[in-house]
């Protein structure tokens, strides 16, 4: 199809992703990144970019600097996607951010341990989105998770994924969200896969094809632990230290006036979402 439509947006080329491979002293990571589509300032995308193998010390606070609690990591990927529609009449329905972190957060004992590393995401949840006071934040509401999700991936060994969104209630431009998807790869270490939506109307087809686009870049990430690492999960799972929760409550800072949450409302289930226009969404980014 030479244009997309808004049922039916075109976003960037799959088959032109540029494969990443990083070797995190020892630990194999292997991915693709979907070139941006987007013009960025001072950026024009690469029609053939070439591929990136990195070797990285994650040990080393030369080439690692140790994290504080709310910082992002080292960077793995980074790209923006539009989505198009009819040239003139619907040239732009949405897109999104993707990007790829790799975050060694400070005072937490160890990562591999399901309860060490559920507190962890809470605390950073929390830490980023909670309201401050006299903070612009204040201003805005958000829900999440909406969804808590725990599985696995079928190139990643026993690397155990979480993923949960946060919401935006208070945006203007469609219904505006992000995904994060983790995992710790060592007791100190975790990868973070993030998908922000800029826009997402559900009388389009915009979520139909962020799914897609996240899902491809899902599909295609390739793990290799180190053998002590995985040592320590097998013993950590005899210990019945590997339980990982299957929901979280929903945390909720409002302090938006509430007419502005009027078109929302949630389910029981909470991997659907309920809008006003009468549709149910599976918001699942992985379903075995």
């Amino acid at each position: 199809m030479l244009f997309g439509t808004v049922k039916n947006p075109k976003g960037p080329n799959l088959g032109k992703s540029k494969p990443v491979s990083y070797n995190l002293s020892g630990t194999r990571l292997n991915f693709v990144s979907p070139s941006s589509n987007a013009s960025l300032p001072g950026r024009v995308p690469s029609a053939s970019p070439p591929p990136l193998k990195v070797d990285l010390n994650i040990y080393s606070f030369e080439e690692f600097v140790k994290l504080s609690d709310r910082a992002w990591g080292y960077p793995l990927a980074k790209e923006l996607y539009d989505y198009h529609g009819i040239p003139l009449w619907s040239p732009h329905i949405g897109g999104m951010d993707f990007s790829a972190e790799l975050r060694r957060p400070s005072n937490h004992p160890n990562l591999l341990k399901a309860t060490h590393y559920e507190n962890w995401v809470d605390k950073d949840i929390k830490g980023y989105y909670a309201p401050k006071p006299g903070s612009v934040i204040d201003e805005w509401s958000y829900l999440f998770p909406l969804f808590w999700q725990t599985f696995k991936l079928p190139q990643t060994g026993n690397v155990q994924w979480v993923a949960y969104i946060v919401q935006d209630f208070c945006s203007r431009n469609g219904d505006q969200f992000a995904y994060y998807v983790r995992s710790a790869i060592s007791s100190e270490h975790e990868l973070v896969f993030s998908f922000r939506a800029t826009s997402d109307e559900y009388d389009s087809g915009a979520f139909v094809l962020f799914k897609k686009i996240v899902r491809f870049i899902l599909n295609h990430i390739e793990i290799t632990l180190v053998d002590s690492t995985e040592r320590e999960i097998k013993e950590l799972k005899k210990a019945g230290l590997r339980k990982f929760s299957t929901e979280k409550p929903i945390c909720r800072y409002d302090n938006a006036p509430k007419n502005e949450l009027g078109n929302y409302e949630l389910l029981e289930d909470p991997y659907f979402y309920f809008t006003k226009i009468g549709k149910t969404i599976d918001r699942r980014l992985w379903v075995d």
